[in-house]
């Protein structure tokens, strides 16, 4: 991806390139005489721009395949989200569900303690020793602080079960949101995959457009290369360097590119891509031109 945006900018730069040439040929027209550059590419291989075409359209197909495949994993995504909600549900309602059960457990606490203290007090009344009512008056008190105990401790969960009923609410009204918002998400990638889907199969055919006029060798050729550099063949040998690696350009293979009859494929020694040139090379003046074969003529008469 990333080296498909490098060739982009390098397109982008081309592109610039060109309409400040044009520019500067209209002012040149409407009077101001500068000397001004223009592009030669007649000293460009014939194959090269065929292979730069293909190339961009070989990226874009990657890029979008890319993209494709990343889809199933965005819904992945997406039904995790729904997931964890619907666990987070699950989760609030086992909380509430043990807070309930808990008290229930000290509500029958409290009554059983309740009736155990009953119970000695009625028997108090039927002792006939001093020890045995004493006993009985310790059970009674006994009895009374775990009721207090149970109490407390009931108190406390009914606190606790109106705080997970509340979070069973709030977790199961988050989870219709994102049951919501999921859908739309699907909705939405689903969608844009089928868009993608079609600018691929576009995509394709404009391969077979692009792919029909070069050569055999020199499509497989572009192929291998293009196979061990992510999808880039060919690199632009700029300010004397290979703009796919960075390493210096020969001088002679410079020149060689920049050539009127060059009809051979260069490389670069170091990663291998296909070297091309866009340098601009200048281009006399017409006017200044004729002015000086003029002031020529006119002295040889």
């Amino acid at each position: 991806m990333a080296s498909f945006l490098a060739f982009l900018l390098e397109v982008q730069r081309f592109k610039n390139t060109v309409a400040v040439l044009a520019s500067e040929a209209g002012e040149h027209a409407l009077g101001p005489s500068k000397p001004y550059a223009v592009l030669n590419l007649s000293c460009m291989h014939p194959a090269i721009p065929r292979l730069l075409e293909l190339q961009t359209v070989d990226l874009h197909i990657a890029a979008l395949r890319a993209e494709l495949e990343s889809f199933p994993k965005r819904i992945q995504e997406a039904d995790l989200k729904l997931t964890g909600a619907r666990n987070a549900v699950a989760a609030a309602r086992e909380t509430h569900t043990h807070s309930l059960t808990e008290r229930k457990k000290f509500e029958l606490d409290v009554q059983q303690w309740k009736d155990r203290a009953k119970k000695y007090r009625e028997q108090s009344g039927a002792v006939k020793t001093n020890e045995a009512y004493k006993a009985l008056q310790h059970e009674i008190t006994n009895a009374e602080a775990e009721v207090a105990k149970a109490e407390d401790r009931q108190l406390e969960i009914m606190m606790g079960g109106e705080d997970s009923e509340s979070r069973v609410k709030n977790t199961e009204a988050a989870l219709k949101v994102a049951e919501q918002s999921i859908a739309a998400e699907r909705k939405e990638i689903h969608a844009l995959y089928v868009e993608k889907k079609k600018e691929l199969d576009a995509a394709l055919v404009e391969r077979e457009r692009a792919v029909e006029p070069v050569p055999e060798d020199l499509r497989v050729l572009y192929e291998r290369i293009a196979k061990r550099h992510h999808g880039v063949a060919l690199a632009e040998a700029r300010d004397g360097q290979c703009r796919g690696c960075g390493m210096r350009v020969l001088p002679h293979i410079l020149q060689q590119l920049l050539q009127d009859a060059n009809d051979e494929l260069f490389r670069c020694e170091s990663c291998g891509l296909i070297l091309y040139s866009l340098e601009p090379i200048t281009a006399a003046n017409p006017e200044t031109t004729t002015g000086n074969a003029a002031s020529s003529a006119a002295s040889s008469s």
